[in-house]
């Protein structure tokens, strides 16, 4: 077996060498969008009580270490105890079941970078190009490698994004990037998929702990701590992942950028559920909005893996997350799919339970082919008056659909809900959806503050 010879080196000068005026515009803009859906994803978990307990526990608000454990797993695990973290980019082998996970670097950047917006002089446009440049590099790794069968993304990828992104807060040269992205990378969790699938919520902290790696890599690498290389690219050509293309992770550096891969999660749960939800959507409409109680069956026919997610959810909120059923039901009754539907006072309301238990799934094998490419869904809406089918071959939010600005601001702020006031949140939404205020910012800043006062 060949031995993957990754130009670290190339990376750090990378980091170093690119400035908030060498990013594309497309790139900024996007990037910036990214960051508050993700934001938003982080604010609504900490809506939770379960993640509110992890902060106690961990005395998250206590934060003046250069890598604060508590802080950067409280936050982490935040980051995607949703499921509605965006950002990941479909893989080329994407086809296999189960479905190559796809990296999610943003929910393990932002801990680290909301950590540096309190502590030191980190301005808004500072702090979104530490972000894009840290989910760049994550990305990368995610696409030029192939995670295991069986494996989650959670903290493998995300180590090595969140070590960039904390070089680049910190103005480290490119020699000690390149030793960071090597430290933070050689600490991979190897962690399951059937975890989340059967609703274990211990996944949310696999993110926190990568964030933690990723930020302490960092750190041992300002101190002057070596790195070996060679385990690094054992532990990404072999053990945690296969298929290493060095060139799709370190070739094209500052020309190509797989940040603008990404897709949005118009909703908060397992994006193979996501495009049975578009289809229910208009299945709805058409059907004449029938109330719940109306509706006497709902059938999803979609491809194999997303077929298999037929459990009513009832475990835990991400079992719920990696329904069809219950998710379906959450949209029907709701309209939507945020922070909101799987708080504990709705988790069992019987109305979303009652219907999801009228869902029904099909394997179409004409859908389970199309993969990767495509990722379709049709649904048949039922109801004691009248029947009403929609098709989708794709889910909204990729980028040959993109969703709007006023969508990822109303997500934004829907997950966020009441947690921060909007004297916070709306500086925040402005500067990452408006292409002036972005230089000298504070806004990122003020959010950082108010989530520590609330920890």
């Amino acid at each position: 077996m060949e031995t993957l010879e990754l130009d670290l080196d190339a990376i750090g000068e990378f980091t170093v060498a690119t400035t908030v005026d060498d990013i594309p515009d497309d790139v900024w803009t996007f990037g910036r969008l990214l960051m508050l859906d993700s934001l938003g994803a982080l604010l609504g978990g900490l809506r939770y009580p379960a993640v509110r307990s992890l902060a106690a526990t961990l005395s998250a608000g206590e934060c003046d270490q250069a890598a604060p454990f508590g802080w950067l797993t409280t936050l982490g695990a935040a980051g995607t105890w949703l499921d509605a973290d965006s950002g990941g980019s479909f893989h080329p082998a994407g086809g296999r079941i189960p479905p190559v996970p796809t990296a999610h670097p943003a929910p393990h950047v932002l801990p680290a970078l909301l950590h540096a917006a309190r502590r030191e002089d980190v301005d808004d446009a500072a702090a979104v190009r530490a972000f894009v440049l840290g989910c760049e590099i994550g990305l990368r790794f995610g696409v030029g490698t192939s995670l295991r069968p069986g494996l989650h993304p959670h903290g493998i990828h995300g180590p090595i994004a969140a070590a960039v992104a904390s070089c680049a807060l910190a103005g480290a040269d490119a020699a000690t990037v390149a030793r960071a992205v090597a430290l933070g990378g050689s600490l991979p969790l190897a962690a399951t998929l059937a975890v989340p699938m059967h609703g274990g919520t211990v996944r949310n902290v696999w993110t926190g702990l990568g964030s933690y790696y990723g930020a302490l890599g960092h750190r041992l690498a300002a101190t002057g701590h070596d790195a070996d290389q060679k385990l690094f690219a054992r532990l990404y050509d072999g053990v945690v992942t296969t298929d290493a293309d060095a060139d799709e992770i370190d070739g094209g550096l500052g020309r190509r950028w797989r940040v603008l891969d990404s897709y949005l999660k118009p909703y908060a749960c397992a994006r193979w559920v996501h495009p049975a939800l578009d289809a229910l959507r208009e299945a709805l409409v058409r059907a004449g909005s029938p109330s719940p109680v109306e509706i006497t069956e709902i059938v999803v026919e979609t491809f194999a893996f997303a077929a298999s997610l037929n459990s009513l959810g009832s475990e835990s909120d991400l079992h719920a997350r990696f329904s069809v059923p219950r998710c379906a039901a959450s949209v029907a009754v709701d309209g939507r799919l945020d922070a909101d539907g799987f708080l504990p006072e709705q988790f069992s309301r019987s109305e979303v339970v009652d219907l999801a238990a009228k869902v029904r799934l099909v394997e179409v094998s004409e859908y389970t082919a199309a993969l990767p490419t495509e990722r379709p869904a049709r649904v048949t809406v039922s109801t004691t008056s009248t029947s009403a089918t929609a098709e989708v071959r794709n889910a909204r939010g990729n980028p040959d659909d993109a969703l709007t600005v006023a969508e990822v601001v109303e997500k934004f702020r829907g997950n966020a809900g009441p947690f921060l006031p909007t004297e916070v949140l709306d500086p925040v939404a402005e500067t990452l959806t408006t292409q002036a205020a972005v230089h000298g910012g504070s806004s990122l800043r003020a959010l950082a503050d108010g989530i520590a006062h609330r920890l």
